[in-house]
């Protein structure tokens, strides 16, 4: 009698595992329920961002090279080397969008610093490239704290009073050094 409650017990374990999902891979075919026998990693259909995987064996495509035309060397403009206070402007946008976001977070009534960086891409004039990494600088330091801060706490007042004083020291660095 043993042996058979050992036995019923031993299938009826065996089928409640087969339910979770981790366990029906041992069952034939899938598990007593149906189902597939490979319910974990399935490699995706080939085509779209994966077709252009090929075996590890397999050669090499040749590629055709591009003919560039004189419409598209006309279009390249020559790189200019970055100015000396590239690095130094970079961080003066980020602390503007840092002040952007967090002066009026904490009551600030004018929003005046978006302001001041269009004012210095207009004094600056810089390349579009060169534009657009300095805007992506001044919003990498809006979204940075955006992600931080929902309401004024102390530590966003310590940290406004931080970007005070290192944009008051950066644009004077700057203007010192480099300017006229």
């Amino acid at each position: 009698m043993k042996r058979i409650y050992a036995a019923a017990f031993a299938l009826f374990a065996l089928l409640a595992l087969s339910i979770v999902p981790g366990f029906a891979q041992f069952w034939p075919f899938g598990g007593p329920f149906g189902g597939s026998p490979y319910r974990g990693y399935r490699p995706p259909p080939q085509g779209g961002i994966f077709g252009t995987l090929r075996p590890f064996d397999a050669p090499r495509p040749k590629t055709k090279k591009k003919e560039e035309t004189p419409t598209d060397a006309a279009l390249k403009q020559p790189e200019s080397p970055p100015a000396p206070y590239e690095a130094e402007f970079s961080r003066l946008a980020e602390v503007l969008g840092a002040l952007h976001y967090l002066r009026p977070l904490c009551g600030e009534k004018e929003a005046r610093w978006r302001a001041e960086m269009q004012d210095l891409l207009e004094a600056e004039q810089p390349t579009t490239d060169r534009r657009d990494r300095l805007i992506a600088s001044f919003n990498r330091g809006y979204q940075s704290f955006e992600l931080t801060y929902r309401k004024c706490t102390p530590s966003a007042d310590l940290a406004i009073n931080r970007f005070l004083d290192e944009g008051a020291r950066l644009s004077r660095d700057i203007a010192t050094r480099y300017g006229n």
